[in-house]
C-alpha cells in the first residue's frame, strides 16, 4: 500500500514538473510597444505610467499635446525606454492614420498592445439635446475613433496570444443608463464590435501556433480621479450636464489601473463590471420593467446638476 502511494506521488510530481516545464512564462509588458489613446489624463495617463514602470515603449495619443508632454516626461522618469507623443483628434480619421503610421515607423512596425481609451460622456436627457452636431461628434469619437485606430493598427499587431487589444468601455455599454442615451449607444456599439472582432481573430488565427491577439473589453463603472465629470458634452442643452457624486467608496483611477494591468497580464476577456451589474445583466431579460426602475432610481440618486 505504501509503495503504491509512493508510486502515485511520483507520477503526480512528474506531471506537475512537466506542466511547469512546458507552460509559457508569465506575460510581461517589458520591452513591448504600447499605444494608448486619450493618454493625456485620467485612465490613459495612469495606464501609461504603469506600463512605463514595467519597461514598455509608449506611443501616447491625445488632443492636448502639452498635457501629453508632461505625461511623457513622467513615464521616462519611471523607466520607459522610449516615449513618443502624437497630437491627435480621435474624431479625425486622417490624424489617426498619421499618428499610428508615425508610431509604427519609430517602433519598427510593431505594436504589441493597443489601449483604446479616448472618449467623452454625457449628462442630459435625450429631449434636452439641441445640438445635433454634438451627437455626431460623440459617435465619431467614442465609436469611429476606436474602430479606425484598430483598423490602422491591426496589421502591425503580432498574431500572438501575447498581443493585447484593450477596449475601454463602460457599464453603460452593458445596461441602459438614464442621462446617457447617446453615450450608451456608443458603448453598446463597442461591446458588439469587440465581441465580433474576437470571434473573427480567433477564427483566423486561433489554429496557428502563436494564436490570436487577445481582445479585452473593459467595462468600468464611475471612477474617481478622471476628468469625465467636467468634460461631459453639453449637447446645446440649456442646463449643465448631470455629474456623478464622488464618494469615498468609489474606485480611484490609480486602483482601477493597477487592477486593470493585472487583467491585461492575465488576458481577461472582460473585466470591470461590479457584481451588481453582472446580476442585473443576468436577470434583466426576465424582469426588465423592475430593473428599469431600479437603475433609474440608483442613477438619479448618485448624480447632481451643477449650479
Amino acid at each position: 500500500m505504501d509503495n503504491n502511494n509512493k508510486d502515485k506521488g511520483r507520477v503526480v510530481a512528474q506531471r506537475i514538473h512537466t506542466f511547469m516545464w512546458f507552460s509559457p512564462p508569465p506575460w510581461s509588458a517589458k520591452n513591448k510597444n504600447v499605444l494608448i489613446t486619450g493618454a493625456s489624463a485620467g485612465i490613459g495617463a495612469e495606464l501609461a505610467k504603469n506600463f512605463a514602470i514595467q519597461g514598455s515603449s509608449l506611443a501616447l495619443l491625445a488632443r492636448n499635446k502639452d498635457a501629453l508632454m508632461e505625461v511623457a516626461k513622467e513615464c521616462r522618469n519611471l523607466g520607459s525606454p522610449s516615449v513618443e507623443v502624437f497630437k491627435c483628434d480621435m474624431t479625425n480619421n486622417s490624424q489617426i492614420k498619421e499618428a499610428i503610421c508615425s508610431a509604427l515607423k519609430i517602433f519598427g512596425g510593431r505594436l504589441d498592445v493597443i489601449v483604446l481609451n479616448a472618449g467623452r460622456s454625457q449628462g442630459c436627457y435625450f429631449e434636452e439635446i439641441k445640438d445635433v452636431e454634438s451627437i455626431d461628434y460623440m459617435l465619431r469619437l467614442n465609436i469611429n475613433g476606436v474602430i479606425n485606430a484598430i483598423h490602422y493598427s491591426l496589421p502591425s499587431i503580432p498574431k500572438s496570444l501575447n498581443s493585447r487589444i484593450v477596449i475601454i468601455s463602460s457599464v453603460a455599454g452593458l445596461i441602459p443608463v438614464p442621462y446617457r442615451t447617446i453615450y450608451c449607444a456608443t458603448k453598446h456599439a463597442l461591446v458588439g464590435f469587440a465581441n465580433a472582432l474576437r470571434l473573427e481573430l480567433c477564427d483566423t488565427y486561433g489554429g496557428t501556433d502563436d494564436g490570436a491577439p487577445v481582445v479585452q473589453l473593459i467595462n468600468f463603472p464611475e471612477v474617481k480621479g478622471t476628468s469625465l465629470n467636467n468634460t461631459r458634452i453639453e449637447f446645446g442643452a440649456d442646463i449643465p450636464p448631470m455629474q456623478f457624486k464622488i464618494t469615498p467608496s468609489m474606485m480611484s483611477v490609480q486602483e482601477a489601473c493597477k487592477q486593470l494591468m493585472k487583467q491585461i497580464e492575465n488576458a481577461s476577456r472582460e473585466w470591470g463590471q461590479p457584481t451588481i451589474i453582472k446580476i442585473i445583466r443576468f436577470i434583466y431579460g426576465f424582469m426588465p420593467n423592475f430593473f428599469d426602475k431600479i437603475i433609474t432610481k440608483k442613477v438619479k440618486s448618485s448624480h447632481y446638476r451643477p449650479e
